[in-house]
């Protein structure tokens, strides 16, 4: 079973039984429940390698290492056995998120031990969890096979840092305690719609008659394919979406004097998610000034936009909106105080704006650096 095939990991979720609420393709696979332990296996493929984590309640990082660490070469058709008994752990080849150990030589991934504080590196400091550990380790493995290329690729090295920072580390930090944000003022609204919050979910409800393990143990496999899947879908997004948009924005940074004398307008040659990349990038091209307006030509209307740069990626103010006369006129009435034709409106908040022609958006880019440099 957990065979990858081809070029993709979704062939895994392919193997995961009817009973999961996800609209996947029955097997032949069957699901073998002994208590205390769980394993999931094929009579007619038996497991090579078997991988343990521990017994009753659950939470997402166990859940995803497990799904993770059978996506990897050393651990591919392996089976999954959930116990606490420390006897029949130490005979298992890996061990996630129970033991009390953490040695990689061994294939141990707990986290819960005294004395540990194994961060990701490259800059993140959050403890991990045993799904971080597990992504530290195999996590290149993983995202080089999704993209058919050796693990020393630059690209490789670039989605298994940016898939830890927009999908990992939230989880070693829900599941390590973490706040989000320091300080000590309750958050103005609650918001369990996380995926540490979603698996959370699926334990059994103390309301339900059925504790029994073998139920418990069909909630951890559906727990199984929630953070699997999510996990595929975000290593497919930035394969597939998320790495070519940065190709793109790269080369406009490079070529924004083309643009504009000032190097403060960048213009998209296509419309690209180019918020994902602009900072990071300004950093490492050391971009100096920063870059103040974004032009891109909105498909829809085929009308261009021009668009104020914010002052940080999780900011909604901007760096240098657009001039405040300007802000909420409209078409000829915002035409006429700009002193530029073709103009469409202005945000009210001054972050972007739009006009009928290219010309028109990067004058108006042009006007507001000047009105707003005196």
């Amino acid at each position: 079973m957990w065979a990858i095939t081809g070029g993709g990991f979704y062939q895994k979720l392919l193997n995961f039984p009817k009973t999961i609420s996800r609209p996947l393709m029955a097997t032949s696979n069957l699901i073998r429940v002994s208590s205390p332990a769980y394993s999931t296996g094929s009579p007619n493929n038996v497991p090579s390698k078997r991988v343990g984590t521990h017994s009753g309640s659950f939470h997402c990082d166990e859940a995803l290492g497990c799904f993770m660490i059978c996506l990897t070469t050393k651990f591919s058709n392996s089976e999954i056995v959930r116990t606490r008994d420390p006897k029949v752990l130490e005979g298992f080849d890996a061990v996630l998120d129970v033991g009390g150990v953490y040695d990689p030589s061994r294939d141990r991934y707990d986290h819960h031990q005294k004395g540990f504080e194994e961060v990701f590196g490259h800059g993140f400091n959050t403890k991990l969890s045993s799904a971080g550990l597990v992504y530290k380790h195999f996590g290149k493995e993983i995202i080089a096979k999704e993209l058919q290329l050796g693990e020393d690729h630059p690209n490789v090295q670039r989605l298994f840092l940016a898939i830890y920072k927009n999908f990992m580390e939230a989880i070693d930090a829900i599941d390590n305690g973490i706040n989000q944000f320091d300080t000590d003022k309750p958050p103005r609204y609650v918001n369990n719609t996380n995926l540490s919050s979603r698996v959370g979910r699926l334990n059994l409800d103390w309301m339900d008659p059925n504790q029994s393990p073998e139920k418990e143990n069909e909630a951890f496999q559906q727990a199984m394919a929630l953070a699997g899947s999510e996990f595929l879908d975000s290593v497919r997004f930035h394969a597939k979406s998320w790495l070519p948009a940065r190709s793109i924005v790269m080369e406009c940074i490079a070529d924004r004097y083309d643009t504009d004398p000032s190097g403060e307008i960048m213009v998209l040659k296509r419309f690209t998610p180019w918020k994902l990349h602009i900072f990071e990038l300004e950093e490492e091209m050391k971009v100096d000034p920063p870059i103040k307006y974004v032009l891109y030509e909105d498909d829809r209307g085929k009308r261009w936009r021009v668009q104020a740069v914010a002052i940080s990626p999780d900011r909604f103010e901007s760096r240098k909106p657009l001039p405040a006369q300007w802000r909420g006129l409209t078409d000829d009435e915002l035409s006429k105080e700009a002193g530029i034709p073709g103009c469409i409106f202005v945000h009210i908040s001054g972050f972007t704006g739009g006009n009928q022609t290219y010309e028109g958006a990067l004058a108006m880019a042009r006007t507001a650096l000047k009105i707003l440099s005196i």
